[in-house]
C-alpha cells in the first residue's frame, strides 16, 4: 500500500468508492500527521472553552443555512451524526440544503444573481472571482488573525493565495490531508483485450483500432463514453483529456476556454493550435463510426456510470477511481471483467501526456453571505472545522464509538462497520449516515478511511499516476491566477460571448461529417469574440505571480 495508509486498520472489511476522491484528489500527509491523536493538542489548546466546553442548556443555538451539491455516490443527510454532534459540541444548528450535482451550478448561479444565497454556500474559484466585487460574499481577510486553525492551513498551503482578489479572501477552501493521485486517464476493459487477442493500445490510432474491434465484437455497445460533471459539459469533459493528450487543451477547471500548458508554461487558447484540430478530427472519426457514445454531450454521471457498469461501454478517459465500482458491478456477472489503466498513449506526433487532478480541492470553497448574522461566531465555527477536533469528527465520526485510536493506528469500530457491511457501497453508506468526508461536512478532510479501504488495483493506479507525474508523462491541472478588478470585469464580458458561441458550435465539428472544412473560419470567429484577449489576460495575471 502507498505511503499514508499505515495509520489505518479497516477491520477486514473491503469498501468501495464512488465519490470523494472521484471528485478530485487529496493532499499528502506524512504517516506522523495521519496518525496524530485527536487529543494530542497542547494543554493550553485543550483547555480552550470554545473547543471543549459544552454549551449551556439555555443557550440559543446559532442556525446556519448551509448549501452544497449532493454527489450521486453519497447522499447528503440533513440530520447526519455530524450535524447532530456539531449542535451538541458547538451549539450550531446546520440546516443543510442539497441539490444534485448535475443541477447545482444552475441553482447556485440563480441564487448569486438574485443576491439570495444561504448563510454558507459551496462555490468554485471562478464564482469568487466573478462576484468578489459584488458585496455578496463576506470578506474573510479582517478575520484571519482570529482563526488560528485556518491561519495555519494558509501557511501550509500558500497556493490558497490564488483565491485572493485584490488581496482579499472570500472563501474557505477544501483541504485534504492525504489521498491517492487520480486523473482523467485512459481506462479500458482489459479482459476484452485478452478475449479478442488484442494488444493494449499505446497510441490514439491504436486505440481507434481497438475500439473498432470492440464494436465489431459487441455491436450493441458504444465503446467510448463520457459525461457532464463537475461543472463542465459533456462536450468539455470528452474534449479536455483528448485535446491535452494530443498536445493542446480546451478548458481550465472553471470552464474558461483557455488551458495552462505545462510545457510552454503559459495559457493558450487551445482550439487555435493544430494539435487541437487533430484531436477533434479523432473524435469526429469515432463519432461517425459509432465508437463514441452519441449521448456524450448530455449524459449525466449516473447514466455514464450505468453504461460502464453494465458493459454498454468499454472505455473512458476520466476519473480512474470510478473503475473500482465498475469492476465490482461487472464481476457479479462476469468474474474476469476488469477495467484497468492504460499506459500514457502517444498522440502519433510524439506527444505523450495525461491530465491529473490537484491533490486538494482548493478550487472549491465555502463562501459566507455578507448578510449573515453573527459573523464573528460563524467565523469561529468554520475555523473549528479546520482544527484537529473538527477534522476528526467530520472525517472519522465519534472517537471510541465510530473509531478508535491506539498504538498510533486508527481503526473503524466493528459495530460501525457492521451497520453498513451489507450495503452495495458500504463506505459511502457509512459516510452518508455519519456526514463524513469531502462529500459530507469536512472542510479539512483526512481521506485515510476511504484510501485504506480501497482495492489493491486502486492503490496501484495511484502509484502509476504518480510515476507518470515524475516521468513527465502527466501533469496536474492548474488553478487560475488571481485577476485584478479590470481583468475580472473584462473576463466576464468576454466569457459571456465566447462561451455561448463555442458551446453552440463545438459539437458540430465532432458530430457532423465535413464540418471541419470550416474550422479556420470558426477559429477566426472565436478570436473576434475575445479568445485572444482572454489568453492575454490569463498570461498577464500569471506573470504577476511567477
Amino acid at each position: 500500500m502507498q505511503k499514508g495508509t499505515k495509520g489505518y486498520v479497516g477491520a477486514g472489511l473491503t469498501f468501495t468508492l464512488l465519490g470523494g476522491l472521484l471528485a478530485g484528489c487529496g493532499g499528502t500527509a506524512t504517516p506522523a500527521e495521519v496518525a496524530k491523536p485527536a487529543d494530542a493538542a497542547k494543554p493550553a489548546d485543550a483547555a480552550k472553552p470554545a473547543d471543549t466546553a459544552k454549551p449551556a442548556e439555555s443557550a440559543k443555538p446559532i442556525t446556519l443555512s448551509w448549501m452544497r451539491y449532493e454527489h450521486p455516490s453519497q447522499a447528503l443527510v440533513s440530520d447526519s451524526q455530524t450535524v447532530q454532534e456539531i449542535l451538541k459540541k458547538k451549539n450550531v444548528k446546520l440546516e443543510l440544503q442539497s441539490t444534485p450535482q448535475s443541477n447545482y451550478d444552475d441553482k447556485k448561479k440563480t441564487l448569486i444573481a438574485t443576491n439570495s444565497i444561504p448563510d454558507v454556500i459551496m462555490v468554485k474559484q471562478d464564482d469568487l472571482s466573478n462576484f468578489s466585487d459584488s458585496g455578496i460574499f463576506l470578506d474573510l481577510t479582517p478575520y484571519i488573525d482570529k482563526m488560528p486553525n485556518f491561519k495555519k492551513i494558509l501557511q501550509e498551503h500558500p497556493e490558497i493565495n490564488k483565491n485572493k482578489f485584490d488581496g482579499k479572501l472570500f472563501g474557505f477552501p477544501f483541504v485534504q490531508k492525504w489521498a491517492i493521485q487520480a486523473g482523467q486517464v485512459p481506462m479500458i476493459r482489459v479482459d476484452l483485450l485478452t478475449k479478442l487477442n488484442l494488444k493494449a493500445p499505446t497510441t490514439y490510432d491504436e486505440l481507434y483500432q481497438v475500439l473498432k474491434k470492440f464494436k465489431e465484437a459487441y455491436p450493441d455497445t458504444f465503446p467510448f463514453t463520457s459525461r457532464a460533471a463537475n461543472g463542465l459539459t459533456g462536450t468539455e469533459n470528452v474534449v479536455n483529456p483528448i485535446a491535452f493528450g494530443f498536445g493542446s487543451g480546451y478548458t481550465n477547471i472553471n470552464g474558461t476556454k483557455v488551458y495552462y500548458d505545462p510545457k510552454l508554461k503559459q495559457y493558450k487558447f487551445g482550439p487555435a493550435m493544430p494539435e487541437f484540430k487533430e484531436a477533434i478530427t479523432f473524435l469526429n472519426k469515432l463519432y461517425k463510426e459509432k465508437l463514441l457514445d452519441p449521448d456524450y454531450a448530455t449524459a449525466t454521471s449516473q447514466i455514464w456510470q450505468e453504461k460502464l457498469s453494465s458493459g454498454k461501454s468499454l472505455f473512458f478517459q476520466d476519473n480512474n477511481g470510478f473503475a473500482t465500482n465498475f469492476n465490482l458491478a461487472l464481476q457479479k456477472k462476469e468474474p474476469d471483467a476488469k477495467f484497468d489503466l492504460l499506459p500514457t498513449m502517444d498522440s502519433g506526433q510524439g506527444v505523450k501526456r495525461n491530465a491529473l487532478y490537484q491533490l486538494d480541492h482548493l478550487g472549491e470553497s465555502y463562501a459566507i453571505s455578507a448578510k449573515v448574522k453573527n459573523p464573528d461566531q460563524v467565523i469561529q465555527f468554520v475555523d473549528w472545522l479546520y482544527s484537529e477536533e473538527g477534522m476528526k469528527l467530520t472525517s472519522w465520526g465519534i472517537e471510541n464509538t465510530d473509531y478508535t485510536f491506539a498504538n498510533n493506528v486508527y481503526k473503524i469500530s466493528d459495530a460501525t462497520l457492521a451497520k453498513y457491511k451489507d450495503k452495495p457501497d458500504p463506505y459511502r453508506a457509512m459516510s452518508s449516515a455519519l456526514g463524513l468526508g469531502y462529500l459530507g461536512l469536512a472542510l479539512y478532510a483526512d481521506d485515510n478511511p476511504s484510501v485504506a479501504s480501497q482495492p489493491k488495483e486502486f492503490l496501484e493506479w495511484g502509484d502509476k499516476n504518480l510515476k507518470a507525474l515524475t516521468d513527465g508523462l502527466a501533469f496536474r491541472q492548474s488553478f487560475d491566477p488571481p485577476f485584478n478588478k479590470d481583468e475580472r470585469e473584462k473576463l466576464k464580458q468576454l466569457r459571456t460571448q465566447l462561451d455561448a458561441f463555442m458551446t453552440q458550435n463545438m459539437d458540430k465539428y465532432i458530430m457532423t461529417d465535413g464540418a471541419l472544412s470550416d474550422w479556420d473560419n470558426f477559429i477566426k470567429q472565436c478570436k473576434d469574440k475575445g479568445a485572444t484577449e482572454i489568453e492575454k489576460i490569463y498570461n498577464d495575471a500569471l506573470a504577476r505571480v511567477k
